[in-house]
């Protein structure tokens, strides 16, 4: 080793007293802070603020919704895109209704050749949660304040044929692994949820964070796990019974989510 290697080698090891001095010197001014009051910090610290919100307002405005609103069949007023602008992939349709805002890194998938024209339908005051994903192969619909949580997944489709060879292929989905889903409206999805084709989550209804909902849920019910259980019914302020979209009373079958309108 050269001359400079060997004296950094002994300042680290602290071998003699001018390799001590140095460690001690170095260490004492990686400590160094400046004397600054409570009063410039908040200054730094909203004048930061201001800046970020001014500058992601300018991008949101300018530049993400009119290729946001260009990309979509139709946009609501009031739209807001909080950071990245959304991904969507493929050629179907994506409708969003009035004051919906969208997070982070949120996905829209319209690219299965199943349906000529599959299509997300979003409606009003819906919040869009950070890495939601939507794969639509023929329909999402998505009704009136819905809040989704970080990491939401909904699927009307099993992304891939179930037959190996026809995945090697690169085929697309078979038609019977595609079904509707619809979030009637009040929905809470919570973060991680994931949502199977076919599914209807029922009017109130909350779905507890990382459950995995393969059929319908009731209105007015709480559903955890996986696969998803009613584990508790929501009591309206306003009285309302607990009924299915059909207007027939919630069945349960060992806690798994049931109701006489539901599929499979």
């Amino acid at each position: 080793m050269g001359f400079i290697q060997n004296f950094l080698l002994g300042v680290r090891k602290r071998e003699k007293w001018y390799h001590r001095l140095v460690y001690d010197t170095a260490i004492s001014i990686r400590h160094l802070r400046l004397p600054f009051s409570k009063f410039w910090g908040a200054i730094f610290f909203n004048e930061r603020n201001f800046r970020l919100m001014v500058w992601r307002r300018l991008k949101q405005f300018f530049y993400y919704e009119p290729m946001f609103r260009y990309r979509c069949g139709r946009v609501g007023k009031a739209l807001y895109i909080e950071t990245t602008f959304p991904l969507i992939m493929g050629y179907g349709t994506v409708n969003v209704g009035d004051r919906v805002r969208i997070s982070g890194n949120a996905t829209f998938i319209v690219s299965y050749k199943v349906h000529p024209n599959p299509t997300i339908e979003i409606g009003d005051d819906v919040y869009i949660g950070f890495r939601t994903i939507f794969s639509c192969a023929e329909r999402i619909t998505i009704g009136d304040r819905i809040l989704m949580a970080q990491g939401v997944q909904i699927y009307d489709n099993n992304n891939h044929p179930l037959d190996p060879e026809a995945r090697a292929k690169n085929e697309p989905v078979e038609p019977e692994g595609v079904a509707p889903v619809v979030i009637e409206d009040d929905v809470w999805l919570g973060s991680d949820v994931i949502i199977m084709k076919g599914v209807t989550v029922g009017r109130g209804s909350v779905v507890a964070a990382g459950a995995v909902v393969v059929k319908d849920v009731p209105p007015m019910t709480v559903a955890a796990g996986n696969p998803a259980k009613i584990v508790k019914e929501i009591k309206s302020l306003s009285g309302d019974s607990k009924t299915t979209t059909d207007g027939e009373e919630i069945k349960r079958n060992d806690g798994t989510i049931t109701a006489s309108s539901q599929n499979g």
